[in-house]
């Protein structure tokens, strides 16, 4: 199992959204003091083990936003499949979805506590938190248990008067160092065949993860030929843009008022033409007041002219006036009557014409705005907008699809080209074949070594320190014989717990793991300590210890403070190696190389890389300077 992305929200100092995404590898995220770095580890310890310890969840609450805390984890099982755990701080509420590769979505599987404890129990082998903590979490408080082995001065046995040692049996000294050699020098050997085992399985892990890589590269260029085949049949989706299903439908919207204006509009033109033609044109000459009018006139001027001789002079002269005035005045009244009838229908056609004109331009607007969207239709060859919009959905979709392939991509790269990962596979896999010939090469060595460790240390025990003659009557014995020696206190003052429980959740054999272990911590520590210490005893019984370069053995109670710091973190870096083989689970780290000088920073963390090929590490730091080219580097601020 391995972690692929932590989400944080008031969680203590954390008010605003943080999330961190690691690799499957070593990662390592540089944060100063107090920017969050064991608010991050517990919380993660928190979601992994989704106890329902109200203090532990109390601690993780911001104090700022108490209404708005939770936590996510998201986990990848060993057969692949990805996991996600949500914690509602504020309402103590935990549920659990899977991944659903085919909907790209999580779906819901466990809502209640109870359940989802079960299932992550699973996926944690059953340890329990305190059992992970003491495996999988190392933080600089637990250095503090191995000053425990010397907080208190040692004991010193009151001073002995008169002790007199017997003699050794003549003759068996020499046999007895002779198989002391035999059996240290079965040891080295052992443990070089061992060692040479360890690198093998070390190196075809590497070869392993590699071609995983390859593999997984393979696989993304197929899929990556696939979308882009997908992606040929949206040709013009390119160029449209992001607010294109706004801008359809307030297209749409204008559209759509614009053809009910333009229909009114045509609708009021043909009333208005039905109007008209109810309107005759008035024609002057077949008015009747005119007609009238024209004959008065004629009739007033045949009076005038053919009755001068009939009607009095006086009369003539008072009625040709008269008819001539009203002969004018009914051409007049039939003027004004049909001009006024024909402005009233010239006003109508104008009304129309104007009608007409703004329907036009109407028209003219409708197809000006549809512009680019006919516009975008010509592009990707489709008939309709909802067509559009289908394909402009199908190419997001296919573009989002691309962008997590190349970040895949690039994640599996790190920042390497495809060649040089191929590269390297293939000198992996010489170095496989030449580790497989040095293992081969000293396999006949591969023995039991904690037997032989076992019957050295008897048989120094054996040969050390005076022996007394108590049958001499001068012999004193000591004032502290008998009694029980004080025991040890502390945690750390003894490696025990921690290859207990290894042991129990590995199903490996004490008499296997101790040296294993052993062996993995021995090359740390003497690349820690620059070869200063050749040599390390896990001591499941008497507690750690340390040869130097001339195999003086050293207890953690005659180390340093900071040495006994390095030997811890070898031993538990050791650990998690030897259990690479059967349990895969992160090894999480609290700024636990604070304490070291800056070369041996640079050491350790490069243990932790070389850890990192065979599982997963998260170093939490506060040192930036200890990241390098190629590693996955977050940051919290």
């Amino acid at each position: 199992m391995f972690l692929l992305e932590l989400v944080m929200q008031g969680v203590r100092g954390f008010k605003e959204l943080v999330r961190l995404r690691f690799q499957s590898g070593f990662n390592i995220i540089a944060a100063g003091n107090e920017a969050g770095k064991t608010a991050s580890v517990d919380a993660m310890g928190g979601l992994l083990f989704p106890g329902n310890e109200a203090g532990r969840i109390a601690s993780l609450i911001s104090r700022e936003t108490p209404d708005a805390s939770r936590a996510a984890l998201v986990v990848c099982s060993d057969d692949g499949t990805y996991y996600r755990i949500i914690q509602d701080l504020s309402k103590q509420a935990v549920n659990l979805s899977k991944y659903n590769a085919s909907t790209k979505d999580f779906a819901l599987l466990h809502k209640d506590r109870e359940a989802t404890v079960q299932f992550m129990a699973g996926l944690t082998t059953g340890m329990s938190e305190e059992e992970y903590s003491r495996l999988f979490v190392l933080r600089r408080e637990h250095y503090a248990g191995q000053a425990a082995v010397s907080s208190s001065p040692p004991v010193l046995a009151p001073p002995v008067v008169q002790i007199q040692p017997s003699s050794a049996p003549s003759g068996k000294a020499a046999p007895q160092d002779a198989r002391l050699a035999e059996l240290r020098e079965t040891l080295r050997k052992a443990e070089g065949a061992a060692d040479a085992e360890y690198r093998l399985d070390a190196a075809k892990l590497r070869r392993g993860e590699s071609m995983k890589k390859l593999e997984a590269l393979e696989e993304i260029n197929g899929r990556y030929a696939d979308i882009q085949a997908d992606l040929s049949l949206l040709k013009g989706c390119e160029t449209l843009p992001e607010n294109l299903e706004e801008l359809i439908e307030t297209h749409e919207q204008s559209q759509g008022q614009k053809i009910i204006k333009s229909e009114q509009l045509q609708q009021d033109i043909e009333a208005l033409k039905m109007q008209l033609q109810g309107m005759p044109k008035a024609s002057l000459l077949t008015d009747s007041l005119f007609i009238l009018g024209i004959f008065s006139g004629i009739g007033s001027l045949a009076g005038g002219v053919f009755f001068p001789t009939i009607l009095p002079a006086a009369e003539l002269s008072t009625y040709f006036p008269i008819g001539v005035l009203v002969s004018l005045a009914l051409v007049s009244a039939a003027w004004y009557k049909s001009s006024r009838k024909n402005a009233q229908k010239d006003l109508v056609q104008k009304e129309i014409e104007g009608l007409e004109a703004e329907r036009e331009e109407l028209e003219k607007s409708i197809g000006e705005s549809g512009g680019a969207i006919t516009a975008y239709l010509q592009a990707t060859a489709s008939s309709t907008t909802a067509e559009l919009k289908d394909k402009a959905d199908n190419y997001r979709h296919i573009s989002s699809l691309i962008g997590e392939l190349n970040e895949q991509r690039q994640r599996l790269l790190g920042g390497a080209a495809v060649e040089a990962l191929r590269a390297e596979y293939g000198k992996l896999q010489e170095e496989v074949l030449e580790l497989e010939k040095a293992a081969r090469a000293v396999s006949q060595y591969a023995v039991d070594t904690y037997s032989i460790r076992q019957e050295i240390e008897r048989m120094e025990s054996e040969s050390a320190g005076p022996s007394w003659d108590f049958s001499a009557p001068d012999a004193d014995v000591p004032a502290d014989f008998g009694v029980p020696a004080a025991p040890r206190s502390g945690h750390g003052a003894t490696f025990l717990p921690e290859l207990t429980i290894a042991s129990r959740i590995g199903e490996i054999e004490m008499e296997t793991l101790v040296p294993a272990v052993e062996a993995a911590a021995q090359r740390n520590l003497s690349a820690v300590t620059m070869g200063r210490y050749v040599r390390v005893e896990a001591g499941p019984d008497s507690g750690p210890a340390v040869y130097d370069k001339k195999d003086v053995r050293m207890g953690c109670a005659e180390l340093s403070h900071s040495t006994r710091e390095i030997l811890y973190f070898c031993l538990r870096t050791g650990l998690v190696e030897a259990l690479a083989g059967k349990i895969r689970l992160p090894l999480i780290l609290d700024d636990p190389l604070a304490g070291f000088d800056p070369a041996r920073q640079q050491a350790a963390c490069q243990v932790l890389r070389a850890l990192g090929t065979k599982t997963q590490v998260i170093l939490f730091t506060s040192n930036p300077a200890l990241k390098t080219q190629g590693d996955a580097v977050l940051e919290l601020k």
